[in-house]
């Protein structure tokens, strides 16, 4: 038997466990099981101030191992879920296909809300703002945000007057990308980090598949991790991190709890229950009798000449979700382009230009130019003035005399809405999940009530009128063929300082377990409407902060 310790030539690096001899074991502090979001960055926080840490990757160093991949295999029973294409096994996990949108939760989606059942987080949205506030470095952001009123401001965005009461402003921030990513990807940004640091040793193609415990049940010894080609190794650590995403998260302690009952959190039979998602989907669709200039420039992707990108929607006051028992949503304008109009010409002219070719039918389109020269001169002028780039134009630029309305929906927590072990077994013998998502008519209601809220609102400031979606008004079409799923997998390992309401406690530690802390959007008790990555780095960096003290 090889021993590996973190004074040896193991540190620092990146190594295959395929590789490895059998028998092998590892001693360190701490052993995060996970490299998204979450795992990446305790690893790094904790390594930066000296504790030794194995990060376990099931995957490789990118994506390309569909043996590796087809383990998330399962059955999903309920309302669709894409078990194998909404998440990703490999260096980094699903920021590999993260987009990069960021928002925090709002105050009202920490609290219990009565009309809620299952509702309200431990603690107040003001114990993890000091962690919002670092989490914006951790997810690549060059400098920190300006309040949404002064963003707006130095954006040149004069939203029209909205009834406040009903509707309010919401801005997400997106980060600057990876090289070749959409957005910031954990895998690339801080391999360096992983390769360099003499603390912290990370084994991919190293999928988990046990735990081993003390009599009691309440202290884990060692953790097992195993490669496709047979090669199995024992991590033995101080702290154990289970950081693998909402529905394996479940999935590992449901594996764990097989073979020691009642224990892994539960006792109470809580992993798995309350699977939650942001439903996404369309709420009606807004046409005007003019074109939708001024709007476009108001609720868009919006870009500042210092890199700064602001995403601009809409979402329910806090007033109105607690005086009508509504849920939290919001929603964005996609705008579906005019072909006729002259800016479209001339951004089609513009691209074919950069890159050294004359634009088909150029005749053609310098007339259209030519016979909309006031809008394109209009929309010039306030592309440059603004600082915006016209490379950033992209659909949502395009004139528009219509849009749709997409909304992202919380949904109300439901513990029959669940992750469970199936009957099915995976390659490495470990049963594969069977997840149970369920939508409820809460969730109906308050997409009607918000989209019924938006529509009066334009309609009154004239900017135009807004079709509903039938959905929203007939009870007998399924919510499941109007919304898909985000990919947002929320819930599954709840936070409660009551433990037969919850599988984690406030610090984010496995109830009736001395050493064993789940991190990732598992955990939160409700999800609010906001996408759920900041959060998870806010909760993954207060975690850092525990296990360090």
């Amino acid at each position: 038997m090889r021993t590996v310790f973190f004074d040896g030539p193991d540190s620092g690096v990146i190594k295959d466990l395929r590789e490895y001899s059998p028998g092998a074991t590892v001693r360190t502090d701490i052993c995060v099981i996970g490299a998204g979001a979450a795992g990446i960055t305790i690893a790094r926080e904790l390594a930066g101030r000296g504790e030794d840490v194995c990060l376990v990757e099931g995957g490789g160093l990118e994506y390309g191992f569909p043996d590796s991949q087809v383990l998330y295999q399962g059955e999903s029973v309920g309302a669709p879920v894409s078990l194998i294409g909404g998440r990703l096994r490999f260096l980094g996990g699903s920021t590999n296909h993260w987009g990069g949108r960021c928002a925090p939760l709002q105050d009202l989606d920490f609290r219990r809300r009565e009309w809620i059942p299952h509702s309200g987080w431990p603690f107040d949205k003001s114990e993890l703002d000091p962690y919002y506030a670092r989490a914006r470095a951790v997810a690549g952001f060059p400098s920190n945000w300006l309040s949404d009123s002064d963003t707006l401001a130095y954006l040149k965005d004069s939203l029209p007057g909205i009834n406040t009461e009903r509707l309010m402003p919401f801005l997400w921030h997106w980060t600057p990308a990876t090289t070749g990513d959409a957005g910031w990807n954990w895998g690339k940004a801080y391999r360096s980090v992983l390769q360099e640091s003499p603390h912290v040793l990370t084994l991919l193609h190293a999928n988990f598949t046990g735990f081993s415990t003390n009599e009691s049940r309440t202290h884990v010894q060692t953790a097992t991790v195993t490669a496709l080609n047979g090669i199995s190794l024992n991590i033995t650590a101080r702290t154990f991190v289970v950081c693998c995403g909402g529905i394996e998260n479940a999935r590992l302690l449901l594996l764990a709890a097989e073979h020691s009952p009642g224990a892994f959190g539960n006792h109470s039979d809580q992993v798995g229950r309350y699977f939650m998602q942001h439903p996404r989907g369309p709420l009606g669709i807004l046409t005007g009798d003019h074109r939708l200039t001024h709007l476009q420039e108001q609720f868009n992707m919006l870009s500042g000449s210092n890199g700064l990108e602001v995403e601009v929607g809409l979402a329910l006051s806090p007033k109105v979700q607690e005086a009508e028992r509504l849920l939290n949503c919001s929603a964005v304008l996609q705008y579906q382009g005019d072909p006729d109009a002259g800016v479209t010409a001339a951004q089609d002219i513009w691209r074919s230009l950069k890159a050294g070719q004359w634009s088909p039918d150029m005749g053609g389109k310098v007339g259209l130019i030519a016979s909309d020269l006031g809008d394109v001169l209009t929309r010039l002028e306030h592309r440059l003035t603004s600082g915006h780039s016209l490379d950033k134009e992209g659909a949502q630029g395009i004139p528009s005399r219509s849009a749709v309305l997409l909304a992202d929906l919380e949904q109300a927590p439901d513990p029959d809405s669940r992750v469970t072990l199936g009957t099915q077994r995976d390659s490495l013998g470990l049963r594969e999940v069977q997840v149970d998502w369920r939508h409820g008519e809460l969730e109906r209601r308050t997409a009607e009530r918000f989209c019924s809220y938006i529509a009066a609102d334009f309609a009154r400031l004239g900017i135009g009128r807004c079709r509903m979606e039938p959905w929203l008004q007939d009870a007998r079409i399924p919510i499941s063929d109007a919304l898909n799923e985000t990919f947002h997998y929320i819930g599954t390992t709840r936070m409660a300082d009551d433990p037969r309401e919850g599988v984690v406690d406030r610090n984010c530690a496995v109830h009736g377990m001395d050493n064993l802390y789940v991190a990732g959007s598992s955990v939160f008790p409700t999800s609010g409407q906001a996408n759920p990555t900041f959060t998870i780095i806010a909760l993954a960096l207060r975690l850092a902060d525990r296990l360090k003290s």
